[in-house]
Order: C-alpha cells, then sequence, then structure tokens
C-alpha cells in the first residue's frame, strides 16, 4: 500500500518536462498504459511484487519551469493485486490496509526540484491510514513530444517508503522497506 502510495508520489515526478511551454498545461492519465507497482521483501527470502490497479492521478507540467508543476493522486487500496488472492484477502484486513477503514490514499506533491533537464525529485504528503508523511520519488522523464495541443509525456518514477510509518503491517517478520515503480503515461488535456 505503501508503495502504492509513493507510486502516486512518483506520478507528481511527472512534472519534470523539458522546457517547451510556455505556462502549467494539464495532463490526462493513460491508465492503460500507467501501472503503480511496489516490492516488498517476505521474511527474507525473496521479493513480493504487486500493483494498484485503479487511481485517479491530476498532473500539471510546466515545462518552462518544472519547479511550478504539481501532480495529485487518489489510489484505492482494493484495487490492490499481489498476484495471490489469499495474499490480497490478508492485505486487504486491518492489520495492513483496511479497507474498510481507509479505502483509498492519496498522494498530494509539495515540491519538484529539478535536477537536470529529464530528472527530479517531486515531494508530496502521502496519505494512507490517516497517516500523513512526506515521500520522495526520483522521477525520469523518458520522452515527451508533439505539436502544442497533443502533447504526449512519459515518466519513470521510484522511491521507497517504510510501512511502519503508516502502521502498515506492524512489527511482522515482512521487510518494513517498501520499493516503489511507477511507469507514468499522460496526454495533454483537450482545450474545452
Amino acid at each position: 500500500m505503501r508503495q502504492f502510495v509513493i507510486a502516486a508520489a512518483a506520478a507528481s515526478a511527472t512534472l519534470v518536462a523539458a522546457p517547451a511551454a510556455a505556462e502549467p498545461v494539464d495532463y490526462v492519465v493513460d491508465e492503460a498504459h500507467t501501472a503503480i507497482m511496489f516490492s516488498i521483501s517476505r521474511f527474507g527470502f525473496n521479493n513480493v511484487h504487486g500493483r494498484f490497479n485503479a487511481f485517479d492521478i491530476d498532473l500539471t507540467l510546466d515545462e518552462e519551469n518544472p519547479e511550478n508543476s504539481s501532480v495529485s493522486a487518489t489510489i484505492s487500496v482494493i484495487s490492490l493485486d499481489s498476484g495471490d488472492p489469499t495474499r490480497n484477502f490478508h492485505l486487504m484486513g486491518e492489520r495492513w490496509f483496511d479497507r474498510d477503514e481507509a479505502p483509498t490514499m492519496t498522494f498530494q506533491s509539495t515540491s519538484v526540484e529539478p535536477v537536470d533537464d529529464t530528472h527530479a525529485a517531486v515531494t508530496g504528503d502521502l496519505t494512507l491510514k490517516g497517516v500523513t508523511v512526506p515521500v520522495t520519488l526520483d522521477v525520469t522523464l523518458n520522452r515527451i513530444d508533439g505539436e502544442a495541443g497533443k502533447r504526449r509525456a512519459g515518466f519513470t518514477m521510484t522511491g521507497g517508503l517504510d510501512r511502519l510509518d503508516f502502521g502498515v503491517g506492524g512489527e511482522f517478520p515482512i521487510g518494513p522497506e517498501v520499493e516503489i515503480t511507477i511507469e507514468l503515461l499522460a496526454d495533454e488535456a483537450a482545450d474545452d
């Protein structure tokens, strides 16, 4: 769950675009080509991978001044898929994600710090199970292309978090560190 939250934070990393437009532009996330994924150590033997399949991401890119970009995301905890129905059931329970009390997690960017033309550190507030913790995602702009009004941008975001900060899982022999990877594709929003 934390990884998905980070994944949402990673989506905010999409705010690192190369200069081209003169003012901030809203983008629409292509859900079919976007993935919010996580991995966590299982008893030290291997890593379990999973993903969140339902999310809503608002992305605004300012290519000339990336620090003015922003991202927010709401991720459905119920959409978690760890590849095993029994494990999914346990993860939805009160000890882990507690889907009945906290059916979503949210991420709201608070800063975008460009590193170079294609990289940025996007920091934001991740809220899960009623706990808000700052999370930073390393964002890579893979490509941005197209004419004004029809631009498309692709990003890879990575980061990590400690699930215990959010009260997810308690003291358990599952690793506390959750690695997050987000692959995001977005198209410039059409003018209304």
